[in-house]
């Protein structure tokens, strides 16, 4: 190989978009985000259902009209998402099976947890700091996913409603995704340095939900048909992959951006006053697999 294509051959291996890469591969990014999907959809958002039975407001069904709304759903697809999702009874549950659906989801949590200890290069929660972390982080999504839900619907009756509600959900979710991880490393990282990543996130599944009212209504229609009730779930799924791949990758660029040695990286970090020296004795955490 000659000087100059070694050259460019480290150029590209030190750019910032392999640098991200690399940092996707080391997070076991599509295997990690397999699991989150298919985690989410067995049990957090089962846990959403009952949760909003239990949330002061005036809908039963909350969880799945505002899957309906997300998704952009009429008609028999919405009908088949009703059935599947909707008709929340708390009463219905035993203590027990209310017991292993936070159980579940604290495990979700502890799964997400790790990734963005792995990322920062914070050491690992041990015991039961890790768990009540995890278990905090459960109940601030689930009461802002909950929450924020009902006032998508509110927002989206205003004139202008659908704009609006673009411009909300985007809020809501860079609110959402610098928050939560703020709380589930401990707050032991600046909080100003997770806003990249919840912006990234926030911006990019805004842009995504708003692509799937366009084909997820008739996708949910096709499987639907072909496969009944299973095909909801299947194609529900394949919508939680495509988020969860989302949300890894951005952490994955959010924490290069960190990092990068770039100036036009040091004068954002400048800009947003950011401050990457490491705390001391923080190293990265042995991987943990999934």
């Amino acid at each position: 190989m000659s000087p100059d294509m070694k050259l460019l051959r480290k150029q590209v291996e030190n750019s910032f978009p392999a640098q991200c890469f690399s940092s996707f591969t080391s997070l076991g990014g599509l295997d990690r985000a397999m699991v989150i999907a298919s985690q989410a959809f067995t049990t957090l958002i089962p846990l959403l259902i009952v949760s909003s039975a239990f949330l002061p407001i005036d809908d039963p069904d909350a969880v799945s009209d505002g899957m309906i709304r997300r998704l952009g759903l009429s008609g028999e697809s919405a009908d088949v998402v009703e059935e599947v999702f909707g008709n929340a009874d708390p009463g219905s549950l035993g203590v027990f099976s209310i017991f292993l659906l936070v159980f579940s989801g604290v495990s979700f949590t502890r799964r997400m947890q790790r990734m963005y200890l792995h990322a920062w290069q914070i050491p690992t929660l041990q015991g039961m700091q890790g768990s009540a972390h995890a278990a905090l982080g459960l109940l601030a999504l689930l009461l802002e996913v909950a929450l924020l839900s009902q006032l998508r619907g509110v927002v989206a009756t205003l004139p202008l409603g659908w704009a609006l509600t673009v411009v909300f959900s985007a809020l809501a979710s860079m609110v959402l995704w610098s928050t939560i991880p703020w709380l589930l490393v401990g707050r032991r990282t600046q909080w100003r340095r997770l806003v990249p990543g919840g912006v990234l996130t926030g911006t990019v599944v805004t842009v995504y939900g708003a692509a799937t009212t366009f084909y997820m209504p008739e996708l949910i229609q096709v499987y639907s048909d072909r496969y009944g009730l299973f095909g909801v779930t299947i194609a529900l799924i394949g919508w939680l992959l495509c988020i969860s791949v989302i949300w890894v990758a951005a952490t994955a660029i959010a924490t290069e951006l960190d990092r990068a040695p770039q100036r036009w990286a040091v004068w954002l970090r400048a800009r947003l006053r950011i401050e990457t020296r490491p705390a001391p004795g923080v190293t990265a955490p042995p991987e943990v697999d999934d």
